[in-house]
């Protein structure tokens, strides 16, 4: 049967593989790292499910099946988070990457290593974008390209990701200074913030808030045993 044929005919089925996706991701998105909602939230396909240039069955390929959020389209949303015009600027994921047969070309969620961190960020007035972190990459002897590819592929660095990057953003820093005016020194501070959002379940952005906290979130994430 096709994949179609599968979601329309065993719909409970397909609920058991999608909540199983959302427990392995700890419900965000395999690409952007928002976080999924029910209706904001889908199945994707990394190698595209329709290609049937071999016997191989991708669209059934455990190892090729990663929940995603819906990239910006849903057109009716009231959150600029989900969804912030023009959509053609702002598609992002797996909506932006469409059928591309992208294997080995870009990292897929899986290739991703736990350690190092290959992304960093930059912040500006108005949006947080998402870079390569060129110095890990060479530690790791990771391509520079293969990395900057991936956030291109992907459009991660679309005006609605940016933004909603700022505003969690925003909210962790709100966070640091009321710590800190509770005369918590710096470290302690940190080390309770890593912990809420960087332990099960991972709060959104989680590269960011890794980013963030830097040596205090790699020692956490070394703690726990994390391993992507």
């Amino acid at each position: 049967s096709t994949w179609e044929q599968f979601r329309n005919n065993d719909p409970e089925g397909y609920r058991r593989v999608r909540e199983a996706l959302c427990a392995d991701q700890h419900n965000l998105c395999a690409y952007c790292e928002i976080k999924l909602t029910e209706q904001n939230r889908q199945i994707a396909h990394f190698h595209p499910k329709s290609d049937y240039s071999t016997t191989h069955d991708w669209a059934f390929d455990w190892e090729n099946l990663w929940l995603a959020c819906k990239g910006g389209t849903q057109t009716w949303d009231s959150n600029q988070h989900h969804f912030l015009p023009p959509l053609s600027h702002n598609r992002s994921c797996d909506e932006f990457k469409g059928d591309k047969t992208l294997d080995g070309a870009v990292f897929s969620p899986s290739e991703l290593p736990a350690f190092p961190r290959l992304f960093k960020f930059e912040q500006y007035a108005d949006h947080i974008s998402i870079r390569v972190d060129e110095e890990q990459c060479q530690i790791a002897g990771i391509d520079v390209d293969k990395v900057q590819r991936t956030i291109d592929e992907f459009n991660l660095n679309c005006t609605r990701l940016s933004q909603a990057r700022l505003a969690v953003h925003r909210e962790i820093e709100n966070a640091v200074k009321k710590l800190r005016n509770t005369n918590v020194d710096q470290r302690r501070a940190y080390s309770h913030l890593v912990q809420k959002h960087l332990s099960s379940p991972w709060s959104q952005f989680f590269t960011m808030i890794r980013w963030r906290f830097n040596t205090i979130a790699e020692d956490h994430l070394h703690a726990i045993g994390y391993e992507g």
